[in-house]
């Protein structure tokens, strides 16, 4: 195979060389770029971290938000987000405590308005909150 390579290229003039010199080495940059894309799905993938906007697993970390979060970036779409944009807590202001007593109440099958009393909230808040829980399953 070398030598059929070697021949063909020998017959070539400088001009062609050079040019056929370029593409050889623009496809063999893709096929790096490629192989480093597979490398990282297959990195990611095992972890599970995925981007919420396209569901690819050509995913990076990068850096970390203002609460300390592990942030991501899409490697297809460029963008940012961390592993916990999809999830129901995501969006909330209740800290993780008052989560944990919220689920824990819950599955003892209290009210709203007993749960509103431990976390320390409004009954809307409460509800809003239990009823997200309640989707989640």
């Amino acid at each position: 195979m070398e030598k059929i390579i070697q021949e063909l290229v020998n017959t070539l003039t400088d001009d062609q060389f050079l040019e056929f010199y370029e593409k050889v080495k623009q496809q063999a940059e893709l096929i790096k770029k490629q192989k480093r894309l597979n490398e990282i799905d297959q990195k990611f993938r095992a972890h599970g971290i995925k981007c919420p906007k396209c569901e690819s697993y050509h995913c990076v970390k990068n850096g970390h938000n203002s609460e300390g979060k592990q942030k991501y970036l899409c490697k297809n779409w460029r963008a940012s987000f961390d592993a916990f944009r999809n999830h129901f807590i995501y969006w909330s202001h209740l800290n993780y405590e008052q989560w944990n007593l919220l689920i824990q109440i819950s599955l003892l099958g209290q009210s709203s308005k007993t749960i509103s009393r431990f976390i320390k909230t409004t009954l809307k808040t409460a509800w809003y909150n239990r009823q997200k829980l309640m989707k989640s399953k």
